[in-house]
């Protein structure tokens, strides 16, 4: 599936300022005044998924969100970018109609509503090489015991079963809000390991590079173990659906798109 240009006058309606966008999401010719206008929240700086490029949404997940609201032109979608526990806190408020990427949670996050899955990664553990020298890993999170995690704020990508044994004491859980901060920590040794697809932490990486980190230090990093392929969701509001019935009909809508 090839990525979609956000930039062609058909598809941009217009851009409010600061982080805000209008995506035209409907037929080059349907009136801005028939369209149903919802917003939704997505993460700004998880490339290659979900990232903001010169002012638009970019990755993956916007392109397979995108492929689909093209078959919906009663409805646009007003993208808003925000750290990941903010985006959350918007769908559960109620002031966001949904939040785009979220992990299939449903215990966690009684809030949403998921739609069908939108995309599959594979998640991974990448630890500091000198920290985990002469260790084995074949069990997460259990082989992971004593050492000290990285993760994002609000971020379940590591598992029930992982904040288990944070509350035991058994790991050492260190939040913060953007990923590539974390990802440094973890090389220069202040934390021992992260949780996250294989391709985002390379993409930090490359961003920790730019801004001036040694390029030798990519060396630190070592992918230790593969921890689970998770499906990717539309987590709708359902406060945001209390107070407008017609996001029940759009997460129809949406799902019987993906499924042809």
């Amino acid at each position: 599936m090839g990525p979609v240009d956000l930039e062609r006058g058909d598809e941009i309606m217009s851009r409010f300022a600061g982080r805000y966008f209008w995506l035209l999401l409907g037929a080059l010719f349907q009136p801005a005044w028939a369209q149903t206008v919802l917003p939704f929240y997505a993460e700004t700086g998880q490339r290659p998924f979900s990232y903001e490029e010169n002012g638009l949404p970019r990755g993956y997940y916007f392109d397979n969100f995108q492929r689909i609201l093209k078959t919906l032109p009663a409805y646009r979608a007003e993208i808003r970018f925000a750290p990941w526990a903010r985006a959350l806190e918007e769908a559960k408020n109620g002031n966001a109609a949904a939040v785009i990427g979220v992990y299939l949670r449903p215990d966690e996050r009684p809030f949403l509503n998921h739609s069908k899955a939108i995309f599959q990664e594979e998640v991974a553990v990448h630890c500091n090489r000198e920290t985990v020298a002469g260790r084995e890993f074949t069990t997460f999170p259990e082989d992971f015991a004593g050492l000290r995690f990285g993760n994002q704020r609000a971020y379940l990508t590591p598992g029930p079963r992982f904040f288990e044994l944070v509350r035991a004491g058994r790991i050492t859980l260190v939040e913060g809000i953007e990923f590539h901060d974390l990802v440094k920590k973890m090389l220069v040794g202040d934390i021992d390991c992260v949780v996250n697809p294989s391709v985002v932490i390379n993409e930090a990486l490359v961003t920790l590079e730019a801004r001036g980190l040694p390029e030798r230090m990519r060396a630190r990093s070592k992918r230790v173990l593969t921890v689970r392929t998770e499906s990717v969701h539309i987590g709708f509001s359902k406060k945001y659906e209390e107070k407008h019935p017609e996001l029940a009909r759009f997460r129809q809508l949406f799902d019987q798109a993906l499924g042809q």
